[in-house]
Order: C-alpha cells, then sequence, then structure tokens
C-alpha cells in the first residue's frame, strides 16, 4: 500500500494563506541570481541571500537541526532571464544550474506570516536531509516544529522543489515523533482533505501504551493517530498517536484499553500547514548578511 494514498510525493512549500486567515495574494519580491549560479533552484524550495545574491537555502537537518541559518530569505517561486543561445526572454518554473544569464532574476515569497502547505516525510532512527518515505501527521502535531527535508532537491520536468517535513527520528523503522525543540518551521494544522485510514485487529493487556496487532502491517506508521470503537482512552477525539511500529508491537503516546478482537483505525495526515519559527527567517533575525 502505497505511503502517499492521496499525495503523490513531495511538492516543496506552496502558500496557501497568512497567519490570521488572511488569503495569500500572490505578493513576490524579485532577488537577482549571480549569472552562473552552479546549483539548480526549484519551485517551492528555500533560498537565502549570500552577498546580495539568490542561493539554495543551506539548513541541513542532519548536521545542525537547530541552528538559525542568517539570510534564509523564504521560498523560491519561479525566475526570468535571457536564455544565453536564442537571446530570449524565460519566464522559468526553475532556475537550470550554471546558466549564463547577466539579468537573472528570482521571485521569491519573502513574508514570513505566509502559511504553507507541505507533504509529510519521514525520518528512520537518525535525522537525516532526505525523507525516508512518505510520512504521517496528526492534530498532535499541531504547534510542534518540523524540519524541511529538500536533500531530494527537485525535478527538472516539472521545475518543482522535492522538499517534504518531518517530526523526530523513531526507535524502529520510519515516521514521525513530535519535536518542540528549535526548528526552521512550525505545524498551524493538518489538511484533512487527504487524511489516510488502515484498519487492523489490534488489542493492549488491560490500560497499556503498547498496542499488539494481529499481523504486522507495513502501513502502520509513528505519527498516526488512533481510533477505536470501543474501550477507554482510544476514541478518536482522545487524540493518542503512534510513537513506535515494531512488528506488530505499537507504542502509544498514552495508555489505552482495548479489548482482543477490535477493528482499530489508524489515520494518518500526508499533508499538513507551515509557517516560519521565528529568527529562522530573515526578516526576524537581528543578524544580517
Amino acid at each position: 500500500m502505497s505511503a502517499y494514498p492521496a499525495v503523490s510525493g513531495p511538492y516543496g512549500l506552496k502558500a496557501v494563506n497568512e497567519i490570521g486567515g488572511l488569503p495569500y495574494a500572490g505578493s513576490t519580491r524579485m532577488i537577482p541570481i549571480a549569472s552562473g549560479y552552479s546549483t539548480s533552484l526549484f519551485y517551492g524550495q528555500i533560498v537565502q541571500l549570500s552577498g546580495g545574491t539568490l542561493i539554495a537555502g543551506s539548513y541541513t537537518p542532519a548536521t545542525n537541526p537547530t541552528t538559525v541559518i542568517a539570510g534564509t530569505i523564504g521560498v523560491f517561486v519561479g525566475c526570468q532571464y535571457t536564455n544565453p543561445s536564442t537571446l530570449q526572454p524565460i519566464q522559468s518554473q526553475y532556475w537550470p544550474a550554471s546558466t549564463i544569464a547577466n539579468d537573472a532574476i528570482a521571485y521569491v515569497i519573502d513574508d514570513p506570516r505566509t502559511v504553507y502547505k507541505v507533504a509529510v516525510g519521514s525520518q528512520a532512527t537518525s535525522l537525516s536531509n532526505t525523507s525516508s518515505g512518505g510520512g504521517y501527521m496528526n492534530p498532535a502535531f499541531i504547534g510542534t516544529n518540523v524540519y524541511p527535508l529538500s536533500g531530494a532537491g527537485g525535478s527538472t520536468t516539472t521545475g518543482n522543489s522535492l522538499l517534504s517535513v518531518s517530526g523526530g527520528v523513531v526507535t524502529n523503522g520510519t515516521g514521525n515523533t513530535r519535536v518542540t525543540a528549535a526548528a526552521p518551521l512550525r505545524v498551524v494544522s493538518v489538511v484533512p482533505d487527504t487524511v489516510y485510514a488502515v484498519t487492523q485487529t489490534a488489542s493492549t493487556s488491560g490500560s497499556s501504551t503498547t498496542l499488539t496487532l494481529t499481523a504486522a502491517n507495513s502501513a502502520i506508521q509513528a505519527g498516526m493517530q488512533i481510533s477505536s470503537p470501543s474501550g477507554t482512552g482510544g476514541y478518536s477525539g482522545n487524540y493518542v498517536y503512534v510513537t513506535n511500529v515494531n512488528s506488530t508491537t505499537v507504542t502509544l503516546n498514552s495508555a489505552v484499553t482495548i479489548a482482543s478482537g477490535t477493528q482499530v483505525t489508524f489515520l494518518g495526515y500526508p499533508e499538513v500547514l507551515v509557517t516560519w519559527n521565528g529568527n529562522f527567517h530573515s526578516y526576524n533575525n537581528t543578524t544580517g548578511v
């Protein structure tokens, strides 16, 4: 079963509105790209300033998960330049690496109040800058922080970034755990339109944080919420969620009581809404570049 049943895969950061609910009106800032800049820039990726020109963002959760990168300015959403071969003006979804153009300009969403929709990736047992595959979060992740995963780069076919976001590492397999330590982005909501549900027979031994499945199910990941039709503490409104999966043993964040033979539903949200966290955005950071 696909880890992205309703979402085909990562697509970068897509602006949807602003904090407070105001609509995103499409406002961007035009920032130059140095002629010959040797790294491709893709629609929806995080970018930063260097010497007054735009470069790819350098945040990497694998090596500096809580470090603020001065000059991080926003999200790249296309560019314009004169084609060096035809001398015709180009409006492009992405910046092709090493293009020679003395008039290259990027469009950047630089408002730190912007809210973005983004696909959820996953982590394994150590922090990586590349997603371990499609992942899930749930309403308990609202208010927590997430890591932008940019290691996959982007597609030169679509021009779109392959950036996704993740929570923290897991003990077994892949998935997401809640992060309260500093990170660039804050979860403000989950996206209900693409929620994914998988049902599996499971039970606990009395009141317990250990849920035992009748058979292993690879579709169940850390980060999913449980919903039980009976028992204690496992109703959807209790917002109990999975913190680890090891074969038929599922660890929960809170103890529940679920009788043998119960069909438990696991709910995962493959998309969330995020916004910038404090001084991770250059406009909220007193350090210049």
